[in-house]
């Protein structure tokens, strides 16, 4: 085979391992869940009456910041990357990127992802967006190798993204995006505190400091998960009690909530990796329902309303009862064109 011929076989295999490794800097997995309570975030207040194409844009915009923020986040973080055995083979401890390249990546995505967000729907939402990467980079990533405080501060930066979602579709900020804020906020913990005492020694290899590193019983990290899990219980009833979910909502959530909170307690009955392990799987299998579930019963709720709507206006105009509603509203369209 001639050196063209190999060249030209090469050159693909190149760029598709280059454009993976792009892409595993953007950590797909986590990126999924914030883009998706920034798509709860948007359909909450207005359900579907939004338009698609903005919601498309939200969801762009918020991917690409979303992105920013990770890849921007492995470069503060090569040092500890390479010396746990969870992150070591991530494309820059590997040396598959450049930090050069990563961080020239990561800040045109985010500037994107701003620019989107700012032109595409509006400023106060690009605003938050700028807030959320900023606090992950800035506050979180140096403060994770300083005080065990980072996670609770870092919860705020993981639960904005449906308050992005909500300012994209209303234009401001309003009271009701707390308990959706509040449920993404106290979910973060019991989650993050299990990964932590699963990897307890690895984070000590790293460097970071995380409740787990302080804690050789697991009592302190169990009674954490057992306080946010009870307060991420309460956030979930103030989402129905604002007038944002259904009794089939509030079925569910209950359910989910008491499920949650039986694994964790089994955390704090025998604190070992494999029952830290369940938490963290609970973690992951209780929020995608949660937002999916809120998501499913919105829109339920505005199809249930437009059905119920049509039937109504369909049966009065057989029966003779609201005969003139039609003829009213056109003459009232005719009155507006002249």
């Amino acid at each position: 085979m001639s050196e063209k011929a190999i060249r030209s076989r090469a050159y693909p295999d190149y760029f598709s391992s280059k454009l993976e490794n792009y892409l595993s800097l953007s950590k797909p997995r986590l990126l999924a869940t914030v883009v998706l309570s920034a798509l709860l975030g948007f359909v909450l207040p207005m359900g579907l009456s939004n338009t698609f194409f903005q919601l498309l844009l939200l969801l762009f915009g918020t991917a690409l910041m979303g992105a920013g923020a990770n890849t921007l986040n492995q470069c503060m973080e090569i040092g500890p990357d390479s010396r746990m055995n969870r992150t070591k083979n991530r494309a820059l401890p590997m040396g598959k990127l450049s930090e050069k390249e990563a961080m020239i990546f990561g800040i045109l995505i985010s500037v994107s992802g701003f620019l989107v967000l700012w032109f595409g729907l509006n400023f106060l939402t690009a605003v938050l967006g700028l807030l959320t990467l900023l606090s992950y980079i800035m506050v979180y990533t140096p403060l994770k190798q300083k005080t065990a405080t980072n996670t609770w501060l870092g919860g705020v930066t993981g639960a904005l993204p449906p308050v992005m979602g909500w300012v994209a579709a209303r234009g401001q900020l309003e009271w009701e995006v707390l308990p959706i804020f509040a449920l993404l906020y106290f979910w973060q913990l019991p989650h993050f505190f299990a990964i932590a005492w699963m990897y307890r020694d690895d984070y000590k290899r790293g460097g970071f400091k995380m409740l787990s590193h302080y804690d050789q019983t697991g009592n302190r990290t169990a009674t954490q998960m057992l306080i946010n899990c009870g307060l991420l219980y309460a956030a979930s009833l103030a989402v129905f009690l604002v007038n944002q979910g259904s009794m089939v909502y509030l079925a569910g959530a209950s359910a989910l909530g008491l499920v949650f909170f039986a694994v964790i307690a089994l955390f704090y009955k025998e604190s070992t990796v494999e029952n830290a392990r369940k938490v963290f799987l609970a973690s992951i299998i209780y929020l995608p329902l949660m937002l999916v579930g809120i998501y499913i019963v919105q829109c339920f709720a505005q199809c249930g309303s437009h059905f119920f709507w049509g039937f109504n206006v369909i049966a009065g105009y057989i029966d003779g009862t609201d005969h003139d509603f039609f003829a009213t509203n056109e003459l009232d369209q005719l009155d507006r064109h002249m």
